[in-house]
């Protein structure tokens, strides 16, 4: 029995019994009142199923999922074609044949033969059915799935390319918008194709905080605040425990239950991601992507790019949530970036927790009351290293570490040996006592500058490949080469205007005085003896790149002696990058 459809094709209708099923497929998770809708598609095709006398075995849904993109994962289609190879499935109804396929015809056709060899009939709610035994009807489908294709090509390369011509003119590409962030329409003249054209492109910005505070901008400088609150004050516990920590602001949002940017919970790297974007300054900022093993970049990403103008000042995108000198402090907290200011976590051993004290093994040395002690497990053998466990006098060990430091600081002028020493401890100090954000925009001009040179590396190594051969190709050569290097000498001018950290002179005689009778440094009455913790670690921070210990040769008998100057090994400031530059 047939009857004719309202474009005026006649339509096959199924015999009684038929066992019909719905497919329904949506590119992205929305629920929405359009034509395409998951719930309109359903409610459509089971309505279709109902007119054409089928019995119907419900719906097959992919939604969120691509008909365009050959490697996306249908599983729900998969498992439609596998109930009609089981000949549960007799027709498959569709809104349109677009919810069928958008893939080239030569990808789509093979699954329509099968589907056609097994009797299956295709039926559109909106374009009629077309069954297995109407040569003529075949070819029909194959146009509209061609017709399908080709509307999802066009879409996608118009999509593309406005995406680049967004990226190429610093604008927004689309997508979700990070967290804090909202998009703004900007009208300007700019070249595209040699000519002058007005483009609109949208730009990111932060958020301005609400008076009520429930706003994300709100939510980031309670983030910021608590960091400042808690970064500078001593702590006596676990170094990730730390309240002004990244993982600390985590557990704080969770258990105050702050949604994030998808309503789940918040995690570490999304929370430093957040923290580090330039734009919360008012910088114009491009994300950086994680890159895999091939070196293909990945859509994570791993930090941001500050835009710069062609005298290398940031780009400014308007009023700053955060204002800048508060925003590059925060990020050399977040980067780890505190240097011999990060000696707070422990209060009782002065050279645990400082990444000073290594084992002959590589290991780490742990506090003890009395000593200190190699940090691999008991009964853990390795192969090559030391048997059993590893101990040291710890008193003797920081007497001799601090006395090591005065003999340098006692003899500066007289030892030339003691200046290199010197100068890298003035370095170190004058870091120290640098604003942090001066340092923090250092750090991220110098990383700029290391990302341009790596690319102007990687555009000679594609010259030498054979990229850019041709005319064509040595013009968009020279065009790369002369883009970045202008990059790479506006950055240069910046980091000459920054500068570096203001060199103090070493308060020498300060570390050095004594009252002991008999000038000892560490003796009663002597700066050592009555500074801190903190400032002793301080001080060793400033001279000391290393001390590592070896295993005592044995228990010594009944007198007992540590024998500190044979076991211990020190590295003095700037031995060790001389070592290792030395060694490569």
């Amino acid at each position: 029995m047939t009857h004719t459809t309202e474009a005026g094709h006649p339509e096959h209708v199924a015999a009684a019994l038929r066992v019909a099923a719905g497919y329904t497929r949506q590119s992205k998770k929305k629920s929405d009142k359009s034509e395409a809708s998951p719930q309109t598609q359903d409610r459509a095709t089971e309505k279709k199923a109902r007119d054409r006398g089928c019995k119907f075995a419900g719906h097959y849904r992919d939604i969120g999922v691509s008909g365009y993109d050959p490697n996306a994962k249908r599983k729900n289609f998969e498992r439609l074609l596998n109930d009609c190879r089981a000949r549960k499935i007799q027709e498959i109804i569709v809104f349109n044949v677009t919810r069928f396929s958008r893939r080239e015809p030569k990808d789509a056709i093979p699954v329509v033969l099968e589907l056609f060899s097994l009797g299956v009939t295709i039926t559109s709610v909106s374009e009629g059915s077309f069954s297995p035994d109407n040569t003529m009807e075949l070819i029909m489908l194959i146009m509209r799935l061609d017709a399908a294709h080709q509307d999802s090509k066009n879409k996608s390369e118009s999509i593309a390319g406005a995406k680049r011509v967004a990226k190429q003119l610093g604008g927004w590409a689309g997508g979700a918008l990070p967290y804090g962030m909202e998009s703004y329409p900007v009208s300007e003249r700019r070249m595209v194709d040699g000519k002058e054209v007005v483009v609109t492109i949208r730009l990111l910005r932060p958020v301005p905080a609400s008076e009520d505070g429930t706003d994300q901008g709100s939510v980031i400088l309670r983030m910021v605040d608590r960091i400042f609150e808690f970064k500078d004050k001593p702590w006596m516990g676990k170094k990730s425990a730390h309240p002004a920590s990244v993982g600390a602001i985590v557990t704080w949002l969770n258990v105050n239950q702050v949604p994030s940017q998808n309503g789940g919970a918040w995690r570490k790297p999304t929370v430093k991601r957040v923290l580090s974007d330039p734009r919360l300054a008012g910088f114009a900022a491009d994300p950086v992507y994680r890159k895999d093993r091939d070196g293909n970049p990945t859509r994570t990403i791993e930090g941001y790019k500050i835009l710069r103008d062609a005298t290398g000042e940031p780009i400014s995108i308007g009023k700053a949530l955060i204002p800048p000198p508060r925003w590059f402090e925060l990020q050399v907290w977040l980067d780890g970036r505190e240097g011999v200011k990060g000696v707070t976590w422990s209060a009782s051993y002065l050279l645990t927790a400082m990444d000073k004290l290594k084992c002959e093994c590589d290991r780490p040395l742990t506090g003890s009351p009395g000593i200190y002690k190699c940090s691999r497990a008991s009964g853990v053998v390795e192969a090559g290293k030391h048997e059993g466990g590893l101990t040291i006098n710890q008193a003797e060990v920081d007497e001799y570490v601090a006395r090591r430091i005065m003999a340098v600081l006692m003899t500066a002028e007289d030892k030339p040996e003691t200046l290199a020493i010197i100068a890298e401890a003035t370095l170190r100090l004058a870091k120290l006592r640098e604003r942090p954000e001066m340092s923090g925009e250092r750090a991220a001009l110098t990383g700029e500058r290391a990302e341009i040179t790596d690319s102007i590396t990687r555009l000679y190594d594609d010259l030498n490949s054979g990229i850019y051969e041709g005319k064509i190709g040595r013009a968009r050569f020279l065009a790369d080469k002369e883009s970045l290097e202008s990059r790479l000498a506006a950055i240069e001018r910046r980091i000459d205007d920054v500068g570096g950290p203001e060199v103090p002179a070493l308060p020498i005689e300060e570390w050095t005085y004594t009252e002991d009778p008999n000038g000892d440094p560490l003796g009663e009455g002597s700066w050592w003896k009555n500074a801190t913790v903190a400032d002793r670690r301080m001080l060793v921070g400033l001279f000391v790149d290393e001390v590592r210990v070896s295993k005592a040769a044995g228990r010594g008998g009944s007198r007992r002696t540590c024998r500190v100057e044979e076991r211990v090994k020190l590295l003095m400031a700037g031995q060790q990058q001389a070592a290792e530059t030395a060694a490569a």
